[in-house]
């Protein structure tokens, strides 16, 4: 079954090169475009769209304010950001407000691709280069090591999206419990949020571990 996508950019030839570009594959089918935020609102409850690729930059609002109002919503699909904006700042503001997905606009097709299946599978995709940025110059297999068995457990269920209550729930644990841990975990790898730690797990293959 094709993987529906809308498409959100306030310039109609990217908009079109794209549905160009994404219709090449067997297994997508663009079911609509939008010029606004108001229009993917639209879309969005008329299509039953699988996948959202979301500019921030949109004429009456932005791209952050569209993924606020999906998520006040409850709207059941999945958004991958393809902007210009490289800032680090937008990419962890996206994925709070629950994008799967950030990418820039110089990205390959092939990586466009396989950001879409696996967005769509349920998993989170961030550009190489925004992703690399998290890991610095560091061993990732190193810094893994630093952790507990339970710590690399709970680090894949962080990058898998999952929030404290729900890691509580699954593995059988109080919340203040779970979040002990993430917090050990920031200290140990290093890094500053939820959002780096979840980046730095998914680079460093955890779901071979666990899935």
């Amino acid at each position: 079954m094709a993987i529906r996508i809308l498409l959100a950019d306030d310039h109609s030839l990217m908009r079109e090169g794209l549905k160009q570009l994404l219709e090449m594959e067997k297994d997508f089918e663009v079911v609509g475009q939008a010029n606004t935020g108001r229009e993917l609102l639209n879309l969005v409850s008329e299509t039953s769209a699988d996948v959202v690729l979301l500019d921030i930059n949109l004429p009456d609002m932005s791209g952050l304010r569209v993924l606020e109002l999906l998520r006040e919503k409850k709207c059941d699909v999945k958004v991958i950001m393809l902007t210009i904006h490289d800032d680090w700042e937008y990419v962890n503001q996206a994925i709070r407000l629950g994008a799967h997905g950030y990418l820039l606009k110089d990205i390959e097709a092939q990586s466009l691709y396989r950001a879409i299946r696996d967005v769509k599978a349920g998993k989170t995709y961030v550009h190489p280069n925004l992703a690399w940025d998290i890991i610095a110059q560091k061993d990732k297999s190193m810094l893994l090591d630093r952790l507990t068995a339970r710590e690399r457990e709970i680090l894949y269920m962080v990058s898998k999206g999952l929030g404290n209550e729900d890691i509580a729930e699954r593995l059988v644990i109080s919340d203040k419990t779970v979040r002990n841990h993430v917090s050990n975990i920031y200290r140990k790898l290093g890094v500053k949020d939820r959002t780096q730690a979840a980046l730095l797990g998914m680079k460093s293959h955890l779901a071979h571990r666990y899935d």
